[in-house]
């Protein structure tokens, strides 16, 4: 016995990392995750080449809630940023026929588009995704 008379013992209980991440949303198919990735497809639009109603931005697809796939026929072309060139040396290839890419940048001519867009958005606009998830957190989420 202790000298105040009382003898106690603590439990405590803790719930998994994954449990905690689940529960406030930032597991992998949590909402705070649905939110960062809509955020960030909604700013990272003016960066794409064509614009946010240019083909590329157009069709996309959200496999999950922690994704966007750009699936237009030159996304990947343009994302790299590297003229592709059939095995004749031009830029246009047959139906069918492979390409292949060169070391030779692209020229993109809308100002402030170009590739690997997702880093350009990053470079201008990471304070307003902050903001964004952190407003969104606090609110509930």
């Amino acid at each position: 016995m202790s000298k105040s008379g009382f003898n106690f013992n603590v439990k405590v209980k803790m719930n998994s990392t994954n449990k905690i991440l689940k529960d406030h949303g930032l597991d992998r198919d949590g909402r705070v995750i649905r939110r960062l990735r809509d955020t960030s497809d909604r700013l990272m639009s003016p960066f794409i080449p064509g614009g946010a109603k240019g083909s590329i931005a157009r069709l996309k697809t959200y496999p999950n809630n922690y994704s966007i796939k750009y699936k237009g026929p030159h996304a990947h072309y343009q994302f790299t940023g590297k003229l592709m060139l059939a095995k004749n040396g031009s830029s246009w290839a047959k139906k069918g026929e492979k390409k292949h890419y060169t070391s030779k940048k692209l020229k993109y001519h809308t100002s402030g588009t170009g590739d690997h867009w997702h880093k350009r958005m990053l470079q201008r606009r990471r304070n307003d995704i902050v903001k964004d998830l952190e407003d969104f957190i606090k609110n509930g989420g």
